[in-house]
């Protein structure tokens, strides 16, 4: 594998191929042997560029396309914070993430609430870490300018009817994994401000803050994967069929629920079995896309029906199982929602068919597009009153 080009492997099984030296990475250090140090550390798979002050980094930034920059704080002239928040400024599509000793966590704070940094990183940082931390930086850098290639495919399109269809598709798809990150987002910030209001008088919750931050960081970067995901099918003009990817089905499923659990939970109590790990040949972009449409729909479902079904006794629930045998993976997302009538349940699947008012109709018949490209089925059951089950049945590689 050429160094620089290789296929990135992600939690929760993302995994998708980028030319990491096509994005330049800024390091700014005013110690000589700390940018060699960087040098070693990323030379292999990133282009690295360096410079030993906040006024060359500025330089270099007007000169170049940077796509990270990575800055020591504790600079003579310039700290990094003050270099962040001048990069921010004018140039707020690049990355930018700090460098820092753990005694000065209030400088990591400041960095998050004027830098917009993506991530600060301790000294003494591990060198593994922070390629991956720079790859991650770069997914980011790479779904921004692909989101906009996508736009100026939709605005060059020949055809009004096609380039609507597109829009709407990319709107529909883009915005269900916007909403859970952009929860997570506003979480960890609350941790964040928490974890600096708590850091003199209670540095052990502040350090319990800042620890469960950093797994909500975890759960933000699964969605930006999702997204690069969606992006790159999209942008390609397919959906992940190129190449045969293998997902744990749980592993997606689980990461997926554990997302969306805020915004689930505001309508329905959450239920969740995982009674096998059965691997299927779908892309985990492409079954978290398909999860994340079931969970929102059964969500959505039991919001808008309030008390009206025969069920209203009952704690609005949604449940998913995942099960695999007999060489079949089985992943069923239930509610005990209003249900659906016969004549609609016939229809469901329709692109642009939809019951409710700010509906696209565009979230089951991807739902559908995208399992029946990975070779499998998908059924419904819905009775009204009493609720509604999809059953998403892929191959299972036992």
């Amino acid at each position: 594998m050429d160094p620089g080009h290789g296929v990135l492997c992600l939690r929760d099984g993302f995994a998708m191929s980028i030319d990491y030296r096509q994005y330049p990475v800024l390091y700014v250090d005013d110690e000589r042997p700390n940018l060699v140090a960087m040098r070693y550390a990323l030379d292999d798979e990133f282009e690295v560029l360096t410079a030993n002050s906040g006024g060359e980094a500025l330089g270099i930034l007007g000169d170049r396309d940077i796509a990270v920059l990575l800055s020591d704080q504790r600079m003579p002239g310039m700290t990094g914070v003050e270099l962040c928040e001048k990069v921010q400024q004018q140039w707020p599509d690049v990355m930018r993430i700090i460098i820092t000793a753990y005694a000065d966590m209030h400088a990591a704070i400041d960095a998050i609430n004027r830098g917009k940094v993506t991530r600060y990183i301790t000294k003494p940082y591990d060198n593994d870490e922070l390629a991956d931390t720079v790859r991650t930086a770069i997914d980011l850098v790479h779904i921004h300018r692909s989101v906009r290639d996508l736009e100026v495919r939709v605005l060059q399109s020949s055809s009004t009817t096609t380039a609507k269809v597109l829009q709407n598709q990319i709107a529909h798809e883009l915005n269900n994994s916007l909403t859970p990150l952009t929860s997570c987002l506003q979480y960890l910030g609350d941790l964040h401000e928490s974890a600096y209001n708590k850091l003199k008088s209670d540095p052990e919750q502040a350090s319990k803050l800042l620890s469960t931050a950093h797994d909500v960081h975890h759960d933000v970067m699964t969605s930006v994967h999702q997204i690069t995901g969606i992006v790159q099918r999209m942008a390609e003009g397919r959906r992940g069929d190129a190449v045969q990817s293998w997902s744990d089905v749980a592993r997606v499923v689980d990461s997926t629920v554990r997302i969306l659990r805020p915004e689930l939970e505001k309508a329905a109590r959450l239920q969740v079995v995982l009674e096998s790990s059965p691997r299927s040949p779908i892309e985990a972009s492409a079954l978290g896309q398909i999860m994340t449409n079931l969970l929102l729909n059964a969500a959505n479902a039991i919001e808008e029906a309030g008390s009206g079904t025969e069920s209203q006794d009952l704690e609005p629930t949604i449940s998913v199982r995942v099960t695999g045998k007999s060489g079949e993976a089985r992943i069923r997302v239930s509610d005990n929602g209003p249900g659906i009538s016969d004549d609609l349940l016939e229809r469901i699947f329709d692109p642009y068919f939809t019951t409710r008012a700010e509906g696209s109709g565009l979230g089951l018949a991807i739902t559908r597009q995208l399992v029946e490209e990975a070779g499998g089925r998908i059924e419904v059951e819905s009775t009204l009153g009493k609720g509604t089950s999809f059953c998403v049945i892929l191959a299972n590689s036992l």
